[in-house]
């Protein structure tokens, strides 16, 4: 083919046919570079949108927080490495078992839609005796983790004791899990209290099945303060972990009629999936991972697996199928940026379910027992004290106010009026 450089360098008259054809080609390739440039430009404004969105999550999720007492660095002045130790704890352990990330997400789902994020799923007993969260159907055998909790709490303690509420060290955790696997890291407010009240029933009641409907799904979030929207992305946790042959073993056999699969299923899906979980064969069974072909990475191919008849629990397959949810499942599988930028500000907003307050939490010295009686007080109020006081001289309230009001005082006029001298 001839280039432009070639076209011209020939004589007008003798070559007049090839001038008009790379005349047209030149032509052909601005309009081609334009189109690419309208592409980019395109792809930008897109990009533009989607961290607007986000932003306007984050913002939204950040006020929430804020009128519920959680903040950002709020352990700044009382444990200055607290997240850092944290991370470091959970680092140490993915490095020895790379399937503790899964685990840990699930524990800070399975704690917040329990009586709040509470650390309450981490309690070995209850006040009355009753069987405990981490003991019930829905959580035995299916959420791990604690231990890594345990130790990073050993860690904080030997650092600043009686400081870091387990609550947080699982949320905190349970967003280091997914830094580690590939998703974003986002801030966490941290400021929660931790729970007294551990019921088994509760749990039982409250997490969802793997059998629920589209229906039931909407409804069980909706009861939590979550839309729609948040129970896709929240959802697509599910990219991490695994689940045992018991749990949808239902959709390869037996399915509408004896011996008939799951027709959503993809023919060569289920030649693995039975290839695991043969018909007979002793349940709960070998486990197999949520996300095909992608359990250790955080990112949309959930989604994907979705789309494509891939997918292995039935209350994630009823999302593509139903109408108000699948097209978020096809938007998040076409677009990973907005699935991860989504699932932060979801996570956020779950992270800041049923809160509790001086007066039915504390920061437990041990993750999975209660402070006893003649601790609980005086270690839940320093903590709460010490965190108070550093927030209110970092938003420049003077000492002797910011010591007045975190022991339940009030600031003299004088130390009032100083305080707006500085502000304003």
């Amino acid at each position: 083919m001839l280039s432009v450089f070639q076209c011209y360098r020939f004589p007008k008259p003798r070559f007049q046919f090839h001038l008009q054809l790379c005349g047209e080609r030149e032509r052909e390739r601005e309009r081609e570079r334009e189109r690419e440039r309208e592409r980019e430009r395109g792809e930008m404004n897109t990009r533009r949108v989607l961290r607007l969105i986000f932003a306007l999550v984050l913002a939204e999720a950040i006020s929430i927080a804020q009128a519920d007492g959680l903040r950002y660095g709020f352990y700044s002045g009382s444990c200055p490495n607290a997240e850092r130790i944290i991370a470091d704890t959970i680092r140490s352990h993915f490095q020895s078992d790379n399937t503790i990330a899964a685990g840990l997400l699930r524990l800070h789902f399975h704690d917040c839609f329990v009586q709040g994020c509470d650390g309450s799923i981490l309690l070995d007993s209850s006040t009355d005796g009753s069987v405990v969260e981490k003991e019930s159907t829905r959580n035995k055998n299916s959420v791990r983790g604690f231990e890594i909790i345990d130790d990073a709490k050993t860690r904080l303690e030997a650092s600043c004791p009686g400081v870091v509420s387990c609550a947080d060290i699982i949320a905190l955790a349970a967003r280091d899990s997914v830094a580690i696997t590939g998703g974003l890291f986002y801030g966490v407010p941290t400021g929660r209290l931790d729970g007294k009240i551990s019921r088994g029933s509760d749990a039982d009641a409250d997490l969802p099945a793997a059998s629920f409907t589209a229906a039931q799904l909407k409804k069980n979030f909706n009861k939590k303060g979550l839309g729609v929207d948040d129970l896709i992305l929240l959802s697509g946790g599910h990219t991490l972990g695994r689940a045992k042959c018991a749990i949808f073993s239902d959709r390869l056999y037996n399915f509408s009629s004896p011996g008939a699969p799951d027709p959503s299923l993809s023919s060569s899906y289920l030649t693995i999936l039975k290839s695991i979980c043969p018909q007979g064969a002793p349940l709960p069974g070998p486990t197999v991972a949520l996300d095909k072909g992608s359990e250790f990475k955080f990112d949309n191919s959930y989604y994907n697996n979705l789309v494509n008849g891939n997918g292995l629990l039935k209350s994630d397959v009823v999302l593509k199928d139903d109408s108000e949810t699948k097209s978020l499942v096809t938007s998040f599988s076409a677009n990973s940026d907005k699935f991860l930028w989504g699932f932060v500000g979801s996570m956020m907003k779950m992270g800041q379910i049923g809160l509790k307050t001086s007066q039915n939490g504390e920061v437990r010295l041990k993750c999975n027992v209660f402070n006893g009686p003649g601790t609980t007080t005086a270690n839940k109020q320093n903590s709460y004290q010490t965190n108070l006081f550093s927030h209110l001289v970092a938003n420049g309230i003077n000492q002797q106010s910011a010591a007045n009001l975190s022991e339940g005082g009030t600031p003299s006029v004088q130390d009032d009026n100083e305080s707006c001298k500085k502000q304003f």
